[in-house]
C-alpha cells in the first residue's frame, strides 16, 4: 500500500431498509441478541459489534463484506466448527459449535490532498495518515462450503484454480502475454485450469484439469502447458491455503470496500441456542489521539465544500412541528413556536440530500441595504432528535449560522478518546458487586478490586456511564445499552467513542485464571463450564500470530472504534457514489426502465458495479466537479448503448456493436456509396478495414479512428494500434466522461443542455449522434436522478 489516496467505504451488510440512513442503520444494532459496541453487560471492553438472529430483519446477512479498500493480511478457516462441551445441573452435556473463523484486512486512512485553485495537487507534506484494521469474526467453516456448492469463495483465498468463464466461444492461448501474440491453441467454455503468475492482463497456463484444448498443448520438461490465457476471462475457484491455523500473508492482497469477505458462521454459547452470528471489528495499533489531531488541524484548511456534516447543538436550535400548509410557498419561520432540541447530533448532508422534495424547503430572503440577498434552508426530519427530557421530538429544522455548524468528517468532531485503566478481574468483581451477585465474604475478599474499579475505569467512561447508566447504579446491562442505542441521539455519541485496551483476542492465561475464584460456584470448586469458555477464548485468538507483523502491536493493545458508526462517518466523504446503494435502488427499480425488461442477472449487476467503482475513481483524481444531472445522463446513455444483446447483459462489461458488414459503410474502399466513403475519409479511416477496425466501443461506443487518436492523445493510451482497449472498463468509462463534458462525439458538450438555465434530457441526445431514441434515454436519465439523489454526494448546482 505505498500509494496513499482516499479509500472508499461500504456497510458490511446491505441494509434492507432502502434509504440508508446512516443514523437509523445504527440504532438497528439494538436488536443484535448481544455483543454491543463499547462494552457488554458483563463489564468487560467488547470492540466489535454483532450480526446475528436479532440484525437478520434489518440487514441481508448472506454474505459479509469489506468495510473499506485495504489488504487482506491474515485468515483462518475451520475444517469444521470446533466444538465445546458444556455439562448443564441435570446434567447433560452440551455440544456448542463454535467459529473461529476470520478475515483481518488493513487499511491506510487519509485526508484528501491540498489542491492549488487550478486543481493541482498542492506541494506540502502529505497529510497525516493511520493504519486501521478490520477484522471479521466467526466465519463459515469449509464443511459449510462443500455443503453450499455454489457459494461464492472469497477471491484472497487463492486464484490458481480456474474456470473459462467466456460466453459462447472458447478461450485462446497466446504464446506472450500480448493481445498480438501467436494464438497456440483454444480452451473450451468451461474448461477447468491452474495458473501461475500474472503478467499485465495475463495469466500464465500451467495445466488442464478438465475441458478440452484444440489443437491439444503438450507439457514441458516441469509439466506445465505453454502460453498464456486472458485473466479477466477466467472464474476464480479458490480454495483456502489451509485449514485450522493462522494463515499470515507476508505480502497482503488487494481488497476493495464491498467485497466478499465471506459468510456467517455458527456460534453457540453455554446457555444459548446456535446461531449464525458475525462480529466485525476496526481498531488501530496507532496513536490514534495524535492521529486526531494532526487531521483536525489538516482539515482547517481543506475547503468549505468538503464540510458534508452539520452539527445540530443541545439547547440552540429548536424543531418546529409540521403541520398541514407547510410548503415551499409558505414556509417554517424562525419565529414560529417549537421544540428545543435537547441533544447533540451530527447529520452527514447525504442523509440531508436524500429527503424526499417535500422534506426540503428553500427560502430566500432578498437584499436590504447593504446587506445582500441569502438562502436558508428547512429540513423536515422525523425519528432523529430528543428534548431536554429524552423524548423523542419531530418537525422542521433550520440551518443557521452560528446556530448549527458545518464540519469536514476530518474534524473528528465530537469523538473522544479513552484508555483502559483497570483489569478485568476489577471490572467483574465491581461488576457482579453491582448486582447482588457476591456475597458478604467475597465483598470483603474483593474490596480491593472493587474500589480500584470505582476509581479508575468508571471515572475515565463516566461519559458512557452518563449517556447509557439508566438507573445510575454505576453498571451497565444489555437492557440499558439495548435501550441506548435505539435512540439515534445516543447510538450516535456512542460510536463515537474511541477506546483503548488489551485485546481479546490476545491469550494470557494468567489474565483469564486470575477470574478463577471470582466465577467459581463454591470456593475450592471450579466452574466447569468457565474452564470450558477459557479453552473457547484460547482456540479464538489469533493476535499472537501477528504480533510485530502487518504493523500490529507486541503489547497486545489497540484504539477501538465503532466499525458501522465510523463507516456511516466517512462512507459519503470520499465517494462521489455510495457503490453498494447505488445497485440497491437500480436493482429495485431495473424493471421500470423498460417494458418486458429482463431479469437483472448477476452479471449486470457486476458490469454496474464496475461502472460505477469507476466513476468514482475517475472524479476522485479530477479536478473538475460532477453534478447530479450530467450524471443522470451519463448512466442513462451507458444504459441505452452498452446493452450487449447476445447474452441479455445491461451495461456490457466491453460493450462493442456492429458486425463488419455494418460497419464497412464507414469503410473508405468497402462502402457501398461515395457518401459513405467520404464521410469516411473525414473521419480519419483512410485505409481498408478501418471501418470496422474503428468501430463503436465502450459504453457511449467511441467511432471513427480520428476519436481514437484524440482518445489516445488525451489519456496518452495506444487507442491507434490497439483499438479493442477502447471497450476495456478502465477506459471506457474515462472516455465517455471527456468525450460527452468536452464534445468529442458531434461537437455539442453536456454543458449545452445542462447547465444553470435549465436541463435538457430530451436534446441532450445531439452528443452522441443526434436524435435518434432520445426521448427513452430522457426517460432513463430521470430514473438515474431519482438513484443519485438517494445515493451520491454530488451536487444540484454548476460549477462555472
Amino acid at each position: 500500500m505505498a500509494e496513499l489516496k482516499p479509500i472508499n467505504w461500504a456497510y458490511p451488510f446491505p441494509s434492507k431498509d432502502t434509504s440508508n440512513n446512516p443514523l437509523q442503520l445504527l440504532t438497528h444494532m439494538a436488536q443484535a441478541k448481544g455483543g454491543f459496541y463499547p462494552t457488554g453487560d458483563n463489564g468487560l471492553w467488547h470492540g466489535g459489534v454483532h450480526f446475528d438472529e436479532g440484525t437478520a430483519a434489518a440487514f441481508d446477512q448472506s454474505s459479509v463484506r469489506c468495510i473499506a479498500d485495504g489488504e487482506v493480511i491474515a485468515y483462518r478457516i475451520d475444517k469444521r466448527y470446533p466444538v465445546s462441551e458444556f455439562t448443564d445441573e441435570i446434567p447433560r452435556v452440551k455440544r456448542a459449535p463454535f467459529s473461529t473463523g476470520f478475515v483481518l484486512v488493513k487499511h491506510r486512512l487519509q485526508p484528501p490532498p491540498l489542491r492549488n485553485a487550478d486543481g493541482s495537487i498542492a506541494e506540502s507534506p502529505p497529510p497525516p495518515s493511520l493504519t486501521l484494521y478490520s477484522l471479521y469474526m466467526h466465519l463459515l467453516d469449509w464443511a459449510g462450503y462443500q455443503a453450499q456448492p455454489n457459494l461464492p469463495h472469497p477471491a484472497f483465498w487463492g486464484t490458481s484454480r480456474c474456470t473459462v468463464n467466456t460466453q459462447n466461444q472458447g478461450l485462446s492461448v497466446r504464446a506472450s502475454p500480448n493481445k498480438n501474440a501467436a494464438k497456440l491453441s483454444e480452451l473450451s467454455r468451461g474448461a477447468e485450469i491452474v495458473v501461475g503468475e500474472t503478467q499485465g492482463e495475463f495469466s500464465k497456463l500451467v495445466s488442464l484439469i478438465s475441458g478440452t484444448a484444440q489443437p491439444a498443448l503438450a507439457s514441458d520438461d516441469k509439466g506445465q502447458l505453454p502460453g498464456y490465457v486472458f485473466t479477466s476471462l477466467l472464474k476464480p475457484q479458490s480454495e483456502p491455503a489451509e485449514y485450522d491455523r493462522v494463515v499470515v500473508l507476508d505480502n497482503g492482497l488487494p481488497i476493495k470496500a464491498g467485497d466478499l469477505i465471506g459468510h456467517p458462521g455458527l456460534y453457540q454459547n453455554h446457555d444459548s441456542a446456535a446461531q449464525h452470528m458475525v462480529h466485525v471489528e476496526l481498531f488501530s495499533c496507532d496513536d490514534v489521539p495524535g492521529f486526531i489531531a494532526r487531521s483536525r488541524a489538516w482539515a482547517s484548511r481543506l475547503p468549505d465544500d468538503q464540510k458534508t456534516l452539520l452539527k445540530v447543538y443541545k439547547g440552540a436550535s429548536k424543531l418546529i412541528a409540521h403541520r398541514e400548509g407547510i410548503n415551499a410557498g409558505n414556509p417554517p419561520k424562525l419565529s414560529d413556536k417549537g421544540t428545543q432540541v435537547g441533544v447533540d447530533l451530527i447529520i452527514p448532508q447525504a442523509l440531508l440530500d436524500g429527503l424526499p422534495a417535500s422534506h426540503k424547503i428553500q427560502v430566500t430572503i432578498p437584499a436590504e441595504g447593504s446587506t445582500p440577498a441569502s438562502t436558508s434552508t428547512w429540513w423536515r426530519l422525523d425519528g432523529l432528535f430528543a428534548d431536554d427530557n429524552g423524548n423523542p421530538i419531530d418537525g422542521w429544522l433550520a440551518e443557521q449560522e452560528l446556530i448549527t455548524t458545518r464540519h469536514s468528517p476530518w474534524e473528528w468532531e465530537g469523538f473522544q478518546c479513552i484508555e483502559e485503566t483497570g483489569t478485568p478481574v476489577e471490572k467483574l468483581a465491581y461488576s457482579f458487586n453491582a448486582k447482588g451477585l457476591l456475597s458478604a465474604e467475597e465483598q470483603q475478599n474483593y474490596r480491593v478490586q472493587i474500589s480500584n474499579a470505582d476509581g479508575g475505569p468508571l471515572t475515565t467512561i463516566a461519559r458512557l456511564y452518563d449517556i447509557v447508566d439508566a438507573n445510575k447504579d454505576g453498571t451497565l446491562t444489555s437492557r440499558e445499552i439495548r435501550a441506548a442505542l435505539a435512540k439515534p441521539w445516543h447510538a450516535h455519541m456512542l460510536g463515537q467513542l474511541v477506546t483503548k485496551y488489551e485485546s481479546e483476542w490476545f491469550w494470557s492465561r494468567s489474565k483469564w485464571d486470575e477470574l478463577d475464584p471470582l466465577l467459581a460456584e463454591e470456593p475450592g470448586t471450579p466452574n466447569l463450564v468457565w474452564q470450558e469458555e477459557k479453552q473457547r477464548i484460547e482456540k479464538l485468538s489469533w493476535w499472537g500470530d501477528l504480533a510485530g507483523r502487518h504493523g500490529i502491536s507486541n503489547d497486545r493493545k489497540a484504539w477501538h472504534l465503532h466499525s458501522i458508526a465510523t463507516v456511516g462517518h466517512f462512507l459519503y466523504a470520499s465517494r462521489l457514489i455510495d457503490v453498494d446503494r447505488f445497485i440497491d435502488e437500480y436493482t429495485c427499480q431495473h424493471e421500470q426502465f423498460a417494458a418486458n425488461t429482463p431479469a437483472f442477472s448477476p452479471a449486470s449487476k457486476t458490469n454496474l458495479r464496475i461502472i460505477v467503482e469507476l466513476i468514482n475513481k475517475y472524479y476522485e483524481r479530477a479536478p473538475e466537479k460532477s453534478n447530479l444531472f450530467e450524471l443522470a445522463y451519463m448512466f442513462a446513455t451507458a444504459r441505452h448503448e452498452a446493452y450487449y444483446f447476445p447474452s441479455g447483459e445491461f451495461f456490457s462489461s466491453k460493450p462493442e456493436v456492429g458486425s463488419i458488414a455494418y460497419f464497412n459503410k464507414y469503410d473508405p474502399v468497402l462502402a457501398a456509396t461515395q457518401e459513405h466513403r467520404d464521410r469516411a475519409m473525414e473521419n480519419g479511416n483512410t485505409q481498408e478495414g478501418d471501418g470496422y477496425k474503428y468501430r463503436g466501443r465502450g459504453l457511449v461506443h467511441l467511432t471513427w479512428k480520428n476519436n481514437y487518436r484524440k482518445a489516445e492523445d488525451h489519456f496518452d493510451i495506444p487507442f491507434v494500434t490497439q483499438p479493442e482497449q477502447a471497450a476495456e472498463p478502465e477506459h471506457s468509462v474515462p472516455i465517455m466522461i471527456w468525450g460527452m463534458k468536452e464534445g468529442i462525439f458531434t461537437g455539442k458538450k453536456l454543458s449545452n443542455y445542462i447547465n444553470p438555465n435549465g436541463v435538457d434530457y430530451l436534446e441532450a441526445r445531439r452528443i452522441i449522434n443526434g436524435t435518434d431514441q432520445r426521448q427513452r434515454i430522457a426517460g432513463y436519465a430521470q430514473k438515474f436522478e431519482a438513484i443519485l439523489r438517494k445515493t451520491s454526494s454530488a451536487k444540484e448546482t454548476f460549477v462555472p
